[in-house]
């Protein structure tokens, strides 16, 4: 076939990928995407979306559960794992198919196979059928795959990662999850919900070892008191399996050594940069061990070659790459831009849920002299009351001389919908005052984080 030649060719569809090419399109550019599994990624497919079914699923089985504390009378409720899987498939393909509506909408040329930079400006694309793109400019958006650890036995039958957890046909009575970050606590509540005896092993302190301190307490306090066992300070050496074909964990705890058997081992310790037979040596293209090593524009040390989202490390998530994916194909097209990091929210979507932008508390006190904290519980809340949704804070941190704010941690009834407010003022550079002054509708659990602006000069009203 003949060469075929494109303004702008990106390789991955995921949220970073689809987006750089959407806006690449908008701004006049000919543009093929490359994709070798189907549109949307990680996220779309195997991450953010069918996650998020799961965790509704399970969800609303809690609210069932429940019911009677509203005076609604339920008689029974059961789990129907084949129909929640199957909604979760839904979901799935009504995104993947309004995806593709969109690549159709921009004239975006999608290209299904697995591509390699063969060249300046000249990538092989191996599929249905070999065929050669020349591109004026290169975006390499290929994302992750689930990390792994040098752990004896990790192989196995029965020890599966955050893909395979998302394709089970049916709950398993038993679950050790190994690592106590975000997707391994994401499972842990999708799994105990729907009645899986569930045990969590994390390596460092704390579950969400990257997260502000007390609000990462407060969600294992939380999860501990409603059933699930977590382990912190553990170290695991290896999985075996005994006569039944379930599985043994060995491991280390600060008190000793332990074993616990579960039906499965799910191994939930983050994602890797995926850049297997991409061809950046073609190009010399720099790397951090497996990361793309790019500028503050995107653009990597070749010439005309851009990276975004996993592939490069840094904060994997979704909306991460989807503003990389802007900002890369706005820098293809001719129009300066920079990447901002300095208000990137993270959520996590148990229940309650817990989300934050900026730093966290200990961040705080390591870079300025003088700090200023304000909480509010929402047991406060009158919205929260409502929903009888009451565990969790609001905690805002400031820096005192101006009243900046550097951080927000929030742990509680739709924290992941509140952090926007926190996100909007930390870009902004807004102040403490500013938050005090502005009215927030009552009864909403955004006065909330009106509140803790107040209890950072210690005015709070209603605690």
């Amino acid at each position: 076939m003949e060469d075929e030649r494109k303004d702008i060719l990106i390789i991955g569809g995921g949220p970073g990928g689809y987006v750089a090419a959407i806006r690449a399109a908008q701004l006049g550019a000919e543009v093929a995407l490359i994709e070798k599994d189907t549109l949307g990624g990680t996220c779309l497919n195997r991450g953010c979306i069918p996650t998020k079914c799961f965790l509704q699923s399970a969800s609303v089985l809690q609210q069932v559960r429940k019911a009677d504390s509203f005076g609604i009378l339920v008689e029974s409720s059961s789990l129907d794992f084949k129909a929640v899987s199957a909604r979760k498939d839904k979901v799935v393909r009504r995104s993947v198919d309004a995806l593709s509506l969109l690549m159709a909408k921009n004239k975006i040329t999608v290209i299904k196979g697995s591509a390699a930079i063969a060249g300046w400006g000249k990538v092989q694309v191996v599929g249905d059928e070999q065929r050669m793109i020349k591109a004026n400019k290169v975006i390499i958006a290929t994302g992750s795959q689930p990390a792994s650890l040098p752990i004896e036995g990790i192989n196995q039958q029965g020890v599966i990662d955050s893909d395979e957890a998302l394709a089970i046909e049916q709950v398993p009575k038993s679950m050790i999850i190994i690592g106590g970050g975000v997707i391994g606590l994401e499972f842990a509540q999708i799994f105990h919900r729907m009645n899986t005896k569930v045990t969590v092993i994390e390596m460092m302190p704390q579950v969400l070892p990257n997260e502000d301190t007390e609000i990462a307490q407060m969600l294992e306090e939380i999860l501990t008191g409603g059933g699930i066992d977590i382990y912190t300070s553990t170290q695991v050496h290896s999985i075996g399996a005994n006569e039944q074909g379930d599985k043994t964990v060995l491991f280390t705890t600060p008190q000793g050594e332990g074993k616990l058997t579960a039906n499965k081992v799910l191994i939930a310790v983050g994602r890797s940069p995926y850049i297997k037979d991409l061809g950046l040596e073609k190009l010399g293209i720099a790397l951090d061990r497996r990361r793309i090593i790019v500028n503050e524009r995107m653009e990597t040390n070749a010439t005309d070659v851009y990276a975004i989202g996993d592939v490069i490390g840094g904060v994997m998530l979704a909306h991460v790459a989807t503003a990389e994916g802007r900002c890369a194909a706005q820098n293809a097209m001719g129009i300066d831009s920079e990447m901002d990091y300095r208000a990137v929210p993270r959520c996590i979507w148990t229940s309650p849920e817990v989300a934050a932008v900026g730093l966290t508390e200990k961040e705080a006190r390591g870079r300025y002299d003088n700090v200023r904290v304000g909480k509010f519980p929402f047991r406060g809340s009158g919205k929260a009351l409502i929903f009888d949704e009451t565990d969790g804070i609001v905690k805002i941190i400031t820096e005192e001389k101006y009243g900046q704010i550097l951080g927000a941690h929030i742990i509680g009834p739709r924290a992941t919908n509140l952090i926007a407010e926190a996100t909007l003022a930390i870009k902004l550079g807004a102040t403490v005052e500013d938050i005090k002054q502005t009215m927030h509708a009552h009864p909403t659990l955004s006065e909330a984080f009106w509140e803790a602006s107040l209890d950072v000069s210690g005015e709070t009203i209603h605690q």
